[in-house]
């Protein structure tokens, strides 16, 4: 692709977090499969690879919304199993907080958290399963914003395979023109045009 096509590609803004060598890795990963010909097909598959980036960075949004739920999870679980009969919310949120804290970093909170959940007959997973509860309306945006762009990303990948059979059709139609002694059609220069009445 020369240098005056490649500049009407515009750049992905990528996140601080982001790796400009990795976006770029993706790119010549879809060139290499793809081997876009013209300014045309460059364009769909600099929109390709946009989107798919997209969808990576959403699932790991989705990862990352799910554990940083984890702390306020646990903590809402042991409020609940650690609470005694009579007892109220507030009498046992210090501990519970505080054991959650711990839980991230200190074996022995581990141990303790592990031991109270299997009372109840629960084991770490049921951490995970209320911080996706405790984070479901963020997921479900997500899952949107990921069926779109999903979309998105095979009517792009449609579109190269239609202009591909297109640009076909018309190679063959103008060979068998040629082949048949009608040549290939011409399209008048303006400046043969005879002046034009005012």
């Amino acid at each position: 692709m020369r240098r005056n096509e490649l500049a009407l590609l515009p750049k992905l803004p990528l996140l601080i977090t982001e790796s400009a060598e990795e976006f770029d890795a993706l790119c010549d990963a879809f060139e290499r499969e793809i081997k876009p010909r013209g300014i045309i097909e460059h364009m769909y598959v600099h929109d390709i690879c946009s989107i798919v980036w997209e969808i990576l960075r959403l699932r790991r949004c989705k990862v990352v919304i799910i554990n940083s739920a984890f702390r306020s999870a646990l903590q809402h679980l042991l409020m609940q199993l650690l609470k005694g009969p009579g007892e109220y919310d507030y009498e046992v949120e210090n501990p519970a907080q505080a054991l959650a804290q711990s839980w991230f970093t200190d074996q022995e909170a581990k141990k303790q958290v592990s031991e109270t959940l299997s009372r109840f007959n629960l084991d770490e997973s049921a951490i995970e399963g209320e911080a996706i509860r405790r984070s479901s309306s963020d997921l479900e945006l997500l899952d949107r914003m990921l069926t779109s762009l999903e979309s998105r990303r095979n009517k792009a990948l449609a579109c190269v395979a239609e202009y591909r059979a297109s640009l076909a059709h018309q190679l063959r139609e103008s060979a068998d023109r040629i082949i048949d002694g009608k040549g290939v059609l011409r399209l008048e220069h303006p400046s043969s045009k005879g002046p034009t009445a005012a």
